[in-house]
C-alpha cells in the first residue's frame, strides 16, 4: 500500500442568531479524522476526514442538544460502517439506534439534573419532551484512496436529511450542490430527524445520498440552511464567478466569521438565523 498525503483538516466556523446567546445556538457540527491508513475491500490504503452538521428545529424542545447528539453520532456510524453508502438500509438502522440510545441517556441525565436543580420537569413541558426534538443532519466523507498505479484519488461522499447543505468548489466556482440546488427549494418545511422516530425505513426513503471526485485545491462546504440559501442565491444571481463571490473562510476565525455574517444580514442578503460552516480542502500537493 502506497502512502496518503496528508488529509484536509477541517475548520468549523459558526454564529448565533442576531439578539440570541452563544447557548441559545441550535447548530452543530463535528469533524473527525482518521489517524492511521486503514485499507479498503480491494486491499488499497485509504484514509477519511468525516463531517456532520445540524439545524435543530427551533419549535421543538432541546433541538439543540438533539442537534449535538446527532452529528457525533452521524459521524460515528460512517466511521464504522466503512462504505455506508453501499447499504443505506443498514447505515440509517445504525444512526438510529445509536441517537436513540443516546437521546434516552441524555434524558435521564437532564430530567435529573433539573430536578437536583430543584426545577422538575414542569406538567406543561412533559408533551414537548414525549414528542421529541428534531433537527436536519447533513454528513459527509472525505476519503483518500491509493491505486495500484501509487496514485492518490480523493472521493467525497454524503447523504442529507433536510436542507443543510454540501457544495463542492474547484477554483473558487460552485461545481456542485447537495440536496439542494437553487434557492428556490428551500421552505419553511425541510424533512427532520426527529429523537423519537424508529421507522427506519420511512427515513432511508427519504435520505438523501451522492458523492463526487475531488481534484487537488478543491474545497467542500457544509453548511446550515440559512449560508446554504445565500450561497445558492449568489448563484441565482450571477454573483458566483469565481473566487471573489465567496469571503476568504481560510483566512477567518469565529469573530471575523460572525463579522461577516452580520454585515451580509445588515445588506439583506442573509436572513436571521444560527449559521454553521464547515469547511475542507485538499492539499494542492495531493
Amino acid at each position: 500500500m502506497g502512502d496518503i498525503p496528508a488529509l484536509p483538516q477541517a475548520q468549523w466556523l459558526w454564529t448565533q442568531k442576531s439578539g440570541s446567546s452563544t447557548a441559545e445556538c441550535e447548530d452543530a457540527a463535528y469533524c473527525w479524522q482518521s489517524g492511521e491508513t486503514g485499507a479498503d475491500s480491494a486491499g488499497r490504503a485509504v484514509a477519511s476526514l468525516y463531517a456532520s452538521v445540524s439545524d435543530g428545529a427551533s419549535e421543538s424542545l432541546l433541538a439543540r442538544d438533539w442537534a449535538a447528539l446527532l452529528v457525533r453520532d452521524a459521524v460515528e456510524s460512517m466511521r464504522l460502517a466503512g462504505n455506508w453508502w453501499e447499504e443505506l438500509g443498514t447505515f440509517v438502522r445504525d444512526l438510529m439506534e445509536r441517537s436513540a440510545l443516546h437521546w434516552d441517556a441524555f434524558l435521564t441525565r437532564y430530567q435529573a439534573e433539573r430536578a437536583a436543580q430543584g426545577r422538575p420537569i414542569a406538567w406543561y413541558e412533559q408533551p414537548g419532551l414525549e414528542k421529541g426534538a428534531f433537527a436536519t443532519v447533513l454528513g459527509a466523507e472525505i476519503r483518500a484512496t491509493v491505486l495500484e498505479d501509487g496514485t492518490t484519488h480523493w472521493y467525497w461522499y454524503a447523504f442529507a436529511l433536510g436542507d443543510s447543505c454540501l457544495f463542492h468548489l474547484r477554483d473558487g466556482r460552485l461545481l456542485d450542490s447537495f440536496p439542494v440546488r437553487t434557492v428556490e427549494e428551500f421552505g419553511i418545511t425541510p424533512q427532520l430527524l426527529g429523537s423519537r422516530n424508529h421507522d427506519v425505513r420511512l427515513v432511508a426513503e427519504r435520505m438523501r445520498v451522492t458523492w463526487g471526485e475531488l481534484l487537488p485545491g478543491d474545497e467542500l462546504l457544509l453548511t446550515t440552511d440559512a449560508l446554504a440559501a445565500w450561497v445558492l442565491s449568489r448563484e441565482a444571481a450571477g454573483e458566483s464567478g469565481g473566487s471573489a463571490a465567496f469571503p476568504a473562510f481560510a483566512a477567518f476565525d469565529q469573530q471575523d466569521f460572525a463579522d461577516w455574517v452580520d454585515d451580509q444580514r445588515a445588506r439583506a442578503r442573509m436572513r436571521n438565523d444560527d449559521v454553521t460552516l464547515v469547511r475542507a480542502r485538499v492539499g494542492a500537493e495531493a
